[in-house]
């Protein structure tokens, strides 16, 4: 079995899709007034964002996040820097004890309040 797809709420759709678009390199498939929006990856997975129901806050655990696993240090210090200069807050670039070597990334917060991991194992 293959994960294919994930389906996020988001207090801004628009603003998460330009986001993902821009920095992540997502296309965008479709969207039906900025309330859901399909992204993919260009490696058979999609990934939809919706505007939470009517009355409902959108709330992740401070834990949850999805990760973007890029080639090397290089790339995930390129992306970094890349970030900063767009004025997206990003935590700082750290090293990761896990798998048999490690691994290099930082986190940052989306335009949709969940956070996105960038990492690179070494």
């Amino acid at each position: 079995m293959k994960l294919n797809h994930a389906n996020l709420a988001v207090a801004d759709v628009g603003a998460t899709v330009a986001f993902f678009e821009r920095f992540l390199g997502l296309s965008l498939l479709a969207n039906r007034n900025n309330a859901f929006a399909v992204l993919d990856d260009g490696h058979g997975f999609t990934f939809n964002l919706m505007v939470a129901a009517k009355g409902e806050t959108v709330s992740y655990s401070r834990n949850f996040h999805i990760g973007f696993f890029v080639a090397d240090e290089a790339a995930v210090r390129s992306k970094h820097v890349e970030l900063l200069a767009a004025g997206v807050e990003a935590g700082e670039v750290q090293f990761y004890k896990r798998g048999p070597t490690g691994s290099v990334g930082f986190y940052c917060m989306t335009p949709g309040a969940f956070l996105i991991e960038v990492a690179a194992n070494l």
